[in-house]
């Protein structure tokens, strides 16, 4: 049997909550930055080594944004769990900094895994296509 509370009291936000909830809204960047990250890691010209860090950061962000939506949204395409997984995978090992080649292989394979996730998640019908 299920229940409907018809009368369920709205949640109750002091001013502090509003303000995180408006704080991380803030903070949000729109879908299309995913792609602004990608571009710049994969484009004919390797990132400047001084940009790397912050590129790490920004690709492994995207990462976790795609993987939350996936979660979210219980996509279990076997695609998208094997991209998640290795987007996990990715997102634990450390920018190498030993050669400028190796910062910049790890960041190209951060940017296709996001690449292929986020196509895929629009494949599936999980994310509209961001185009």
């Amino acid at each position: 049997m299920i229940l409907f509370a018809l009368e369920a009291p709205s949640p109750r936000l002091d001013a502090g909550d509003l303000a995180r909830i408006a704080d991380r809204l803030r903070q949000l960047r729109p879908l299309d930055s995913i792609l602004d990250d990608i571009g710049d890691v994969i484009a004919d010209q390797d990132p400047p080594a001084a940009e790397a860090p912050e590129l790490a950061e920004r690709l492994r962000g995207d990462l976790v944004r795609l993987e939350n939506v996936a979660v979210a949204a219980d996509d279990r395409d076997p695609r998208v769990v094997t991209l998640v997984r290795r987007a996990r995978t990715l997102r634990a090992t450390a920018l190498p900094s030993t050669a400028h080649p190796a910062t910049v292989a790890h960041l190209r394979r951060l940017a296709g895994v996001a690449e292929a996730l986020l196509e895929r998640l629009a494949e599936t019908g999980t994310l509209r296509a961001c185009a």
